[in-house]
Parts: C-alpha cells; sequence; structure tokens
C-alpha cells in the first residue's frame, strides 16, 4: 500500500492540471454536502443538549383540534408528582424583554425555567451556577446569562457573577454564565438569558389551569421505557380530565421520543441530502470521465503490468489508491469551504431584532459525514474506469493499436454515458429550481388578506407607562392611541393605526384565548377551544385594506365602557355558523361576552401557505395588550420617513422602548425567507450541476475532436464548409445533450412528486418548468459544443493529411 501511495503521488505529480481540477471538483461536490448536512444536523438530527440526551423526551398535550405543546403549571406539577417512568421533568417557556446595559435597553430571548431545568438536563455552569431547586425561594431573584451575552454585552467580565443586572425594569443577581455551547431547549432561536418561573409568573397564572405557556421535557429513568412514561401519561390525563373538567376536559398527555423526532427529521434531511447529492454525483461523474481519458495516455503502462504478472485485483487496488488520494484531498479542501460557508449563515438569515439561527459547526457527525461521503465519490469515480482498464486485451496493447477502433470506442461510449447522466442529474436540479420559483412566483400573487404592497412602516414598541400611585396613568391603549395621531401628523404620513401585531409577525401570532359560543358543541364536550386573536385599532382594516365581507369594522365608538364587540373571519364563520348567520351571535372570551359585528375575510397569520383558520379580531380598547405595533401609511419612501417616526415617538414618550423598525415589503421579505432560500438553494445547485455538466460535455466534443481530425481535414479537402464542420461537432454535443435532458426530464417526472408539499399553486409536472430545463440543458449544451468546434473549423486540410 505504501508503494501504490508513492506511486499515487508521483503519478499526479507528472499531470498536476488533472489533480487540480479533479480535487478542486470533488471539493465542490463534498463540500456543499457537508454544508447542508451541518444544517440538518443542527436544526434536525442534533439530540437535546445534556448528558445522555436519548433518555430525554418532549411531553406534548393534545385536544381534538391537535397538539399544542403546552402545559399548565398545575399539570406540570402533577405530572412530575405522579409519573414514576421519570427521574425528572422540566418546564421552560420562551420570551423577550429588555435587558438595561450603560443605561440602554437591549432586548434578549429570555427562558422562564423551573428550577430543576439544569439538573434534569444535566448542564454545568461555566461560570458561577446555575439555577437548582436546593436555591430558595426566599432568595433574590436570579439570572443565568449564556456565554454569549456574557461575551458580546459584558466583554466576558468574570467579575459579572454576584453584581446585579436589570431586565424589565427589575434587578436580578447574575448566579452563573451558562457553558458555551448551551443556547436553550428552542433550536433557531437561542435563549440569552434563564430567570425562575416561580419569579417570572404571577402566583394567579401558576395557580391556573387554564394559563398554558410551559414546555415539559422529561428524562426517563435507566430502567424506564418511552411506552411505560406514555401509559402512565394518559392515566395522568385521564384523572385530570374527571377532576377539572373546566380546562382539562378532552386534553390528553403524550410524549415524542428520540427515535420518534429522528423519523421525523428524517423527511427534510432525506430532501436537502438528495439535492446536494445529484452535484456530488455530477462531480463523479466529471472526474470518472477524466480518469477514463487519463487511462488512454496509460494502457501501455497498464498492458505492462498486466504482462509481468500484476493481478486485476491489484491493477485496481493501485488505481483505487490514486483515486483516493484525491478523494482525501477534496474532502481537505471540502472541510475549507463548509467551514466557509458554514460563517455565511448570519448573512443568509432574515434581520431580527433578537439573535437567530443555530449553532453550525464541523463536528463528529459533519466530519464522519465528510469521510463516507468522500469513500462513497471514490469507489463510485475510481471503481468506473478502474474495473474496464484491468480487463483489457494486453497483446493489442503492448503494439499500440488497441486504442483505435475498438478500444477508443468503448472509452469513447463510456465517457459519452458519463455527460448523459451528468446532463440528466443537472436538467433533475433545474426542474426543481424552476418549480421553486414558479411556487414563489404563485405566492407573491396570491390575496393573503391585506395589501402588503401599500407603503407601510412598521414600529414594533413596547411603551413604558407612567405611573402614578403604583398604578399606570393611563391604559396601554391611549399610549398608542396618542402614538398612531402623533406619527400621523408628521409630513409624508398619510394615516397611522396600531395592532398588537402585523400579519405575518415573527412574534405573537400564535397567541390565542378560550372561546365558548353558546348553542354550539365543541368535540368530545370540550367547554372552551383556543381561536387565535389580535387587538386592532378601529381603522386597521381600512389601512391594511382587508376587507369587511359583512357588517362593520370597529369604530371609535367601540371603547372600553361600550358594548363588547368582535369581528370574525370567514372561516371561523364558516365553521361555527355554516348557514352565515354570524353576526349578531355571541362569544364568550374568559367569562366576557362579546358580540359579532362583523365579517373580515381570510388573511394570513402566521405564514404565507396556510390554510384558513378562525380568527377572532378585538378592539385593542376593549381588550388592550401590553405591547404592539404602529401601522403608518407613508406617502413617500417608509425608509425615508423611519428616522422621523423615531423622533416622533420618543418625544411623545422617551421611556417608549422600539424594539424594531421595518417597512412592510421587508416583512414579507422575512416571511417568505425560507421559500426564497429553497428557491436560492435550488437554484445555485442546479447552476453548479449546470457548470459540471458543461465542463464534461466539452471535454467529450473536445476528444472527438482530436480523434477525428484527419477526418474533418479530410472532408475540408473534398469540399465541406466550415459550417457543415461546425454542425457536425456542435451536432455531436447536442445529440448527448438531447439524450441527457430526455432521460433528466423523465426522472424529474418522478423526483419532484417528492416535493409536492413545498410548492405551493403549481403542479410537480409542471410542464414549463421542465421544458425550461430542458431547453437551458441545450443551450448550455450548445455553448460548451461551440469551442472545440471552431477549433475544428480552423483544421489545416495539408496538415492533418500529411500527419495521417
Amino acid at each position: 500500500m505504501w508503494n501504490d501511495l508513492r506511486y499515487a503521488l508521483r503519478g499526479l505529480g507528472r499531470n498536476p492540471a488533472l489533480a487540480v481540477f479533479a480535487i478542486l471538483t470533488l471539493a465542490l461536490g463534498i463540500g456543499v454536502n457537508s454544508t447542508i448536512f451541518s444544517v440538518a444536523e443542527a436544526y434536525f438530527l442534533r439530540p437535546l443538549p445534556g448528558k445522555n440526551p436519548a433518555h430525554l423526551v418532549r411531553l406534548v398535550s393534545s385536544t381534538p383540534q391537535g397538539e399544542d405543546d403546552h402545559f399548565s403549571f398545575p399539570d406540570y406539577r402533577d405530572i412530575g408528582e405522579q409519573c414514576s417512568a421519570f427521574s425528572g421533568i422540566l418546564a421552560y417557556s420562551r420570551h423577550g424583554g429588555f435587558l438595561r446595559v450603560e443605561g440602554n435597553p437591549r432586548l434578549i430571548t429570555v427562558h422562564y425555567v423551573s428550577r430543576n431545568y439544569f439538573r434534569v438536563l444535566g448542564i454545568e455552569a461555566h461560570r458561577g451556577r446555575m439555577l437548582s431547586p436546593d436555591s430558595q425561594s426566599s432568595e433574590a431573584p436570579a439570572i443565568v446569562l449564556s456565554y454569549a451575552l456574557w461575551q458580546g454585552l459584558f466583554g466576558g467580565n468574570p467579575g459579572l457573577v454576584g453584581k446585579s443586572v436589570v431586565f424589565n425594569g427589575r434587578s436580578y443577581a447574575v448566579i452563573g454564565i451558562a457553558p458555551p455551547s448551551f443556547t436553550g431547549l428552542a433550536k433557531g432561536l437561542p435563549a440569552e438569558a434563564w430567570l425562575p418561573l416561580s419569579v417570572s409568573y404571577s402566583s394567579a397564572e401558576l395557580a391556573s389551569r387554564k394559563f398554558r405557556d410551559l414546555d415539559l421535557v422529561g428524562r426517563l429513568k435507566e430502567d424506564a421505557s418511552a411506552r411505560q412514561a406514555r401509559t402512565q401519561l394518559t392515566a395522568i390525563a385521564t384523572r385530570l380530565v374527571n377532576e377539572y373538567p373546566a380546562s382539562n376536559a378532552a386534553r390528553s398527555f403524550g410524549l415524542v421520543s428520540e427515535s420518534q423526532r429522528l423519523a421525523k427529521a428524517l423527511v427534510p434531511t432525506s430532501f436537502l441530502l438528495a439535492l446536494t447529492g445529484l452535484v456530488l454525483l455530477i462531480a463523479c461523474a466529471n472526474i470518472a470521465g477524466l480518469l477514463v481519458a487519463q487511462s488512454e495516455t496509460r494502457r501501455r503502462e497498464t498492458a505492462v503490468r498486466l504482462a509481468v504478472g500484476a493481478s486485476r485485483w491489484r491493477l485496481v487496488r493501485q488505481l483505487l489508491t490514486e483515486s483516493a488520494v484525491l478523494g482525501l484531498a477534496g474532502a481537505g479542501v471540502a472541510v475549507l469551504l463548509a467551514s466557509w460557508l458554514i460563517h455565511l449563515q448570519p448573512a443568509l438569515l432574515p434581520p431580527a431584532p433578537i439573535p437567530i439561527g443555530a449553532n453550525l459547526r464541523i463536528n463528529g457527525p459533519v466530519a464522519a459525514f465528510t469521510l463516507a461521503a468522500s469513500v462513497v465519490a471514490v469507489l463510485i469515480f475510481g471503481l468506473t474506469p478502474a474495473i474496464p482498464a484491468s480487463r483489457m486485451a494486453i497483446v493489442p496493447a503492448l503494439k499500440n493499436d488497441g486504442g483505435r477502433v475498438g478500444g477508443r470506442s468503448a472509452r469513447h461510449r463510456m465517457r459519452s454515458a458519463f455527460v448523459v447522466g451528468e446532463v440528466a442529474l443537472a436538467v433533475v436540479l433545474m426542474s426543481a429550481a424552476g418549480l421553486l420559483l414558479e411556487s414563489l412566483l404563485r405566492t407573491l400573487q396570491a390575496n393573503l388578506g391585506f395589501d402588503w404592497h401599500e407603503k407601510l412602516l412598521l414600529v414594533d414598541l413596547s411603551p413604558r407607562p407612567t405611573v402614578k400611585n403604583g398604578k399606570p396613568a393611563e391604559p396601554t391603549w391611549e399610549f398608542y392611541e396618542r402614538f398612531a395621531h402623533g406619527v400621523a401628523a408628521l409630513p409624508g404620513a398619510r394615516r397611522a393605526t396600531f395592532a398588537m401585531r402585523p400579519p405575518l409577525g415573527m412574534s405573537g401570532g400564535g397567541a390565542t384565548v378560550p372561546v365558548s359560543i353558546p348553542g354550539v358543541e365543541f368535540p368530545q364536550g370540550q367547554p372552551t377551544i383556543n381561536i387565535k386573536f389580535n387587538s386592532v385599532a378601529p381603522n386597521y382594516f381600512e389601512v391594511m385594506r382587508t376587507t369587511i365581507m359583512k357588517g362593520r369594522a370597529f369604530a371609535e365608538s367601540d371603547g372600553p365602557a361600550a358594548a363588547k364587540v368582535a369581528i370574525v373571519d370567514e372561516a371561523m364563520e364558516h365553521r361555527f355558523w355554516p348557514r352565515g348567520d354570524a353576526i349578531g351571535s355571541v362569544i364568550v372570551v374568559d367569562g366576557v361576552q362579546f358580540r359579532i359585528v362583523g365579517i373580515a375575510e381570510n388573511a394570513k397569520i402566521e405564514d404565507v401557505h396556510e390554510p384558513p383558520e378562525p380568527y377572532i379580531y378585538f378592539p385593542f380598547a376593549q381588550k388592550p395588550v401590553g405591547e404592539g405595533t404602529l401601522i403608518v401609511e407613508t406617502a413617500r419612501s417608509p425608509r425615508a420617513l423611519a428616522p422621523e417616526v423615531r423622533r416622533r415617538i420618543q418625544s411623545l414618550n422617551p421611556g417608549a422602548m422600539i424594539v424594531d423598525v421595518m417597512t412592510m415589503s421587508q416583512l414579507m421579505q422575512d416571511a417568505l425567507w425560507s421559500d426564497r432560500t429553497a428557491v436560492g438553494l435550488a437554484a445555485g445547485l442546479s447552476l453548479l450541476g449546470v457548470f459540471l455538466a458543461a465542463i464534461g460535455l466539452y471535454g467529450v466534443v473536445a476528444y472527438l475532436v482530436n480523434g477525428r481530425t484527419q477526418e474533418i481535414g479530410l472532408r475540408m479537402a473534398l469540399g465541406a464548409q466550415r459550417s457543415e464542420v461546425l454542425r457536425l461537432v456542435v451536432g455531436q454535443g447536442l445529440k448527448l445533450a438531447a439524450l441527457g435532458a430526455g432521460v433528466g426530464v423523465v426522472l424529474a417526472l418522478g423526483a419532484m412528486r417528492l416535493m409536492a408539499s413545498l410548492l405551493h399553486g403549481v403542479s410537480p409536472d409542471d410542464p414549463a418548468a421542465m421544458g425550461a430545463a430542458f431547453a437551458l440543458a441545450l443551450a448550455v449544451a450548445l455553448a460548451a459544443s461551440y469551442m472545440p468546434a471552431r477549433r475544428a473549423m480552423r483544421v489545416d486540410p495539408a496538415s492533418a493529411l500529411r500527419s495521417e
């Protein structure tokens, strides 16, 4: 093996151009696959953080409407006390808040957690200590900071532990710093601090079984199974239904084990790796074609080895060693490429006021995947030319005449087959990119229930009202109303409104209220069901261009002292009032009656692709919330008006904290981020695949021209025109491309059905996308064939005949 390795290195040194091209081609194929696998590993495959993650399970809470994953604190307490299959169960909830640093507020992501949170996970402090059940609730409020926040905001000050910080206007003692690798249990939304539940929620919220805001994670005992835990959870849920029907009717408990989570993660992971795997196959075909061409110059060497007694396995081993050297070098460059691509994650994520994105890194699983991809690639592009080379006829090769007809034509057919395969795979990638692009364009043209093309500026802010005698001087809705009137008076502003959240906003879309409807029975005797809602100003529908289909919109007279009113969307009317008589009906929310006065068109709430669902609008004055968003309609560019809006808000209330300012078009870009990312990924991979396929086709046509120089010279000597030679050579390339594109369309017709769930308003077998991919493949083939065709046109007939 050592001799094989030394000989392989010397051989590659004699042909550095081939080695460099093969290594770079392989690095592109493997590097892209490693990068995408690192994304899949971080978002889908990586287990929950902590010791022995296989014993950690997520608990889920379900109703006939589906899983909502959220538990009340009394439910959490009962499960912890009665479920013996767990050694511990933790609870947490994700929130945002303002940490004051050097007098300036900074929005951070905070997790409210049970005191056994870190103990159940097995997370040790990087500095200081963590929250624990041993600490007394009577102690000063404590906070644990993330390593990234400690480094970023406090410069890694080792003296911070034991000091106090101000969060949401309250002082907390910093008791510890989390380890660098721990960012919480929410993938893609890293936690920056952890606070105990006992000081984060009110006693009324912790005592209520209807207040469901907690996610639960349990650690199974060593001798317990997920099935035992699931059985116990079912028994506990049944007992709570009987004891507390007002809050737990028709509610069941379950869990998602690590094996279940991985099984679910295989679908998106397989899709991502299937796309990038096509690029690797194209790269392997390209390198295999190069090695087949190189074998032409090594025929005599190979024949001599066989003649002096080398076995076919010995020869294959030597050629595989050479391929392995290429594979190892390509894998090394691929790791560098993947590391660089991984660091591009922040630039590819949508802008957000809080940190988002997973902790991508070249860890053990990614390194193992890279090695496995390299081995598979070496076997593909190494064995393909090695096996035919070991079976050559020795005598003709030694006489140097075995390659003129049979041998050369066989190798040419092999290289042509590689090119056909490359073009076919490239067409599959181009078809995927075309379908995803068409889906995105259809989404942009769809009716979302509001007009996002208007000149709208969104200001997400959290007011800090002045306090008199321990109470707010005026209600929250009056603050927002004052902001709206003040901003609407600015030059360049037409009008302003406000709401708890804008449609498709990053947070708050899942907020629900428990609703009961007199005369309507819910499944399995549920007293209430949770329905998503929004609190809006009277002119919200007019500014957002959301149509009131029946009834009326809110009016200024719908104040806090007026009769309670609500507007529901079409989906809610169709579900609960199928005869279309919802207007005038009453719904009960938290014991308060609201009369329906209007029906609004269905609007997208959290996702542009979500199906219509029941939704309720309340007047902000009648159901105020603590935070909201100003929506300003402008007469000129919203971006240009943003600084003036900021100054006006600060002048109206210096304590108001502006979380984020963006235009409506920016919000739509963020909402379509996953769609645009899918299009960009597929387009990038298809361009890479087309580029590699074009290089392979160029090589085959150039090889054809070199082998037919005498024939071309004879044709021209007999009167063939340059245009005829051009058609001859280009025709050869187009034939290969047309065959490959045809095979690719057939493959795409089957493969695109696997991504049907990613397409919206587009059929997986859309002829426009397939036709465009076919036409583009031929256009690229024409360009790749033209260069060697021009060289063929310049062949001197006399020189070609003399060389013959």
